[in-house]
């Protein structure tokens, strides 16, 4: 039994020193082109509204994506979430430089 526990701490313990960099970013679809980071004039205009939570390592945290006007395409979530990924690895890498 104590095995199993102290196993899981340290697991726990290695798990929470290797810290992962996160960012967030908005993507959406306006006048039928994919854009980062949408301005208020764009985001209270477009056809489809995405926002992406994204680790450092590249995993996904979390997506909430709207059709604000009408359906998306599987190809338009995926250039949005490429375009995602590009502004979420310049933002983490803004983060590695600003602890160094």
């Amino acid at each position: 039994m104590f095995g199993i526990l102290g196993l899981g701490f340290l697991l726990g313990m290695q798990h929470a020193l290797e810290a992962d960099h996160i960012a967030a970013i908005s993507c959406g679809v306006y006048q039928n082109t994919a854009v980062l980071d949408l301005d208020y004039a764009e985001d209270s205009e477009a056809e489809t509204d995405a926002n992406f939570v994204i680790a450092g390592n590249g995993n996904i945290v979390e997506i909430q994506a709207t059709a604000e006007r009408t359906p998306f395409s599987e190809d338009q979530f995926l250039t949005l979430l490429a375009l995602a990924r590009k502004g979420c690895e310049k933002l983490v890498g803004l983060q590695k430089m600003a602890v160094m």
